[in-house]
């Protein structure tokens, strides 16, 4: 009778190891998923993003001759950020939009001319509308990955981590304006 009543509380306490475990590893890949999700949500807002930029630099180009290098590297930065699929690579990318686009404005505003034409002003009221609707999707990105980023080291799930390559995923962050 004794063991039975062994064997009985042996099961039981594998049984709760076990759904124990399974909860740790399921709870990473949900907030996995999460991520994944709130990238996406951001993705449509940064393919328009990337989208418009071919727009303001045929604007720019034009009164701008002498800025290929600062075209070419924004275009780059287009092409890079649509042509992979990678979560990781995406958001560097993303990060980088904000550094090619802050020049293209302030050129603009150093030639009066281009700044009167309606097509770029309206061209820059869409790109400031984007980046409002991408800041306030970012910061919700930025959360999840946080709470991903945090529970993939925390022990015990940190042999999950291990175990199955689980990898931080980097943060969306804006871009920092250096002092011209």
């Amino acid at each position: 009778m004794n063991q039975i009543i062994f064997w009985i509380f042996v099961a039981v306490i594998g049984t709760i190891l076990v759904r124990y475990i399974v909860g740790i590893y399921n709870n990473i890949i949900f907030l996995k998923n999460n991520c994944e999700k709130a990238f996406a949500n951001i993705d449509v807002l940064l393919k328009k993003q990337a989208d418009l930029m071919p727009q303001l630099t045929v604007i720019a180009e034009g009164a701008m001759t002498h800025e290929k290098r600062l075209i070419s590297e924004l275009l780059q930065s287009r092409q890079h950020y649509l042509s992979t699929e990678q979560l990781d690579v995406k958001v560097d990318s993303a990060n980088q939009f904000r550094s090619h686009l802050k020049p293209i404005f302030l050129l603009a505003e150093k030639y009066p001319k281009l700044i009167s034409q309606q097509a770029l002003l309206a061209l820059q009221t869409s790109a400031k509308g984007l980046e409002d609707q991408i800041a306030d999707r970012r910061e919700f990105f930025n959360q999840t990955v946080t709470l991903y980023n945090t529970n993939i080291r925390l022990f015990p799930n940190l042999i999950f981590t291990l175990l199955f390559r689980f990898k931080d995923i980097p943060l969306l962050y804006v871009q920092q304006e250096s002092a011209s």
